[in-house]
């Protein structure tokens, strides 16, 4: 019988263009699927279903996706170590489960942490390279958390979402928590919420650095999130910076 499989996955995305499939190009999403189809005998393609679609060069650490596929491996651990042996090695298979059939990695989900890393320091560090925004100055944090407050509720985040290219239901979403950890040059941006529309989290980012060197006052950030339209908005965070840490169930 089919059997209900979920993955947590971590990966680097810099090589990847993005989670989703897209023709003539390499994805994180086909690149898994290849894995499985192999594993499960290669005659038909096995699909894989995420919680969310991380753009291009953004990384996870806890991404989620799930599939079906007929019974096998009996033990969870053999299957992740199967997965891994047969996987690049900037993808992780870091647990993988059997589950009911009512599981859905996306509509099952009741939220998201999603963190920003911002790198500050005058000379920029090479092992920061496409893991971090890198900048030379430190922003304002009582600014950025000024303008973050604005953000933390229940809003219409229209402003903050850019094109997905198909049809959304509502652009109404409620962050619970966004958090500042600074650690030496490296700030820490951690946003907690329900869910997070397309590019929200490097939108917001965007904001928030603008807010904190002094190019934008929390009054314009309430604003803008009043105005309801992307454009009224200032351009996203680098896509680098930005890792999806865990979904919750």
């Amino acid at each position: 019988m089919p059997q209900n499989y979920k993955l947590t996955i971590a990966y680097h995305g810099a090589a990847y263009r993005g989670w989703q499939r897209q023709p003539d190009q390499v994805s994180v999403q086909e690149t898994i699927e290849r894995a499985l189809t192999k594993l499960w005998g290669g005659t038909e393609r096995i699909i894989i279903h995420s919680a969310g679609r991380t753009d291009t060069g953004v990384h996870a650490l806890g991404q989620v996706a799930h599939f079906t596929a007929p019974a096998k491996f009996k033990k969870h651990g053999i299957l992740r170590n199967a997965l891994n042996a047969n996987l690049p090695d900037d993808i992780r298979i870091v647990q993988a489960v059997s589950v009911t059939s009512g599981f859905h990695s996306r509509f099952s989900a009741t939220g998201k942490t999603y963190h920003y890393r911002l790198f500050c320091r005058e000379v920029h560090d090479p092992m920061e390279l496409g893991r971090s925004w890198q900048m030379r100055r430190t922003p304002d944090m009582e600014k950025m958390q000024q303008a973050a407050r604005h953000f933390c509720g229940k809003h219409n985040f229209a402003s903050f979402a850019s094109n997905p290219g198909y049809e959304r239901e509502t652009t109404v979403r409620t962050i619970h928590e966004i958090k500042f950890v600074k650690k030496g040059p490296l700030i820490t941006l951690k946003f907690h919420g329900d869910g997070f529309l397309y590019r929200m989290v490097r939108n917001l980012t965007g904001a928030i650095v603008r807010a904190g060197d002094g190019r934008l006052t929390p009054e314009e950030i309430k604003r803008i999130l009043s105005a309801r339209n992307r454009s009224s908005a200032p351009p996203p965070a680098p896509a680098h910076g930005l890792y999806l840490v865990k979904v919750f169930y």
